[in-house]
């Protein structure tokens, strides 16, 4: 039988009150103890128990923004993307990841058109997942369905198909899969990061927002379950 069965959590918030009215305790005790208000000491404490109930009425004014910055922690917020269209922040990211890349997305064609370009002569940082292929690193992406794009992306389709037939045959860390259903969820994992966020039906993904968080975040592990959940699911390229 465990004692013990769940962990004690206790915010920083409130730890840092409970010591600040210790605190106010301890030098009221010391002040009248003293019995002196006159004495150097009784000046000191005297002093510090006052400075310690401004401290604590300030405190408590500020208690909800020291709350807000807690829960921020608890998410593991990296940053807030108004859009994604920067295309060094994700060549940064590709020439980072040493084990596992993974892409959930509409057609993933803007992905293969920027950092897998096989032609001669291609500058490094259209190469940067030829080399990350190179150097190991599981590179898994999944897409809806042709029968579930719209005409506009289908050409992207068939280019992200055509793309992965060239790749898959010098590489064997890369797979595409494809499930049956719109994309609503577009997810860039990197190794111990996440870039993740809605699917617009109406809006290219470039211009939609997004969140940046540890892959520990309560955020990304539900969308890493949903990710897990829907490669099981899907089809292999060939077989889509």
């Amino acid at each position: 039988m465990k004692v013990f069965s769940k962990n004690l959590r206790v915010s920083l918030s409130v730890v840092i009150f409970v010591i600040l009215v210790m605190i106010l305790i301890l030098s009221v005790t010391i002040y009248h103890r003293i019995g002196n208000s006159n004495s150097i000491w009784g000046t000191v404490f005297g002093s510090l128990a006052a400075g310690m109930i401004v401290a604590i009425i300030q405190y408590i004014i500020a208690w909800n923004d020291y709350k807000q910055t807690e829960k921020l922690k608890e998410l593991r917020l990296i940053e807030v993307l108004l859009n994604r269209a920067k295309r060094n922040k994700y060549e940064e990211f590709i020439q980072k990841a040493s084990r596992n890349l993974d892409v959930m997305g509409v057609t993933a064609c803007r992905f293969f058109n920027d950092f897998a370009d096989t032609s001669n002569g291609a500058p490094d940082n259209a190469t940067v997942l030829l080399r990350a292929l190179d150097r190991g690193v599981q590179v898994r992406v999944l897409l809806p369905a042709d029968n579930y794009l719209p005409a506009s992306k289908k050409s992207d389709s068939e280019k992200v198909k055509n793309k992965y037939e060239e790749l898959r045959h010098q590489y064997n860390n890369i797979t595409i899969k494809y499930f049956e259903h719109s994309a609503a969820h577009s997810i860039f994992r990197i190794d111990d990061t996440c870039i993740i966020g809605p699917v617009f039906p109406e809006l290219e993904s470039r211009n939609t927002p997004a969140l940046h968080v540890m892959k520990s975040s309560p955020i990304a592990l539900k969308y890493m379950d949903y990710f897990e959940s829907e490669w099981e699911k899907a089809q292999n390229s060939r077989d889509a």
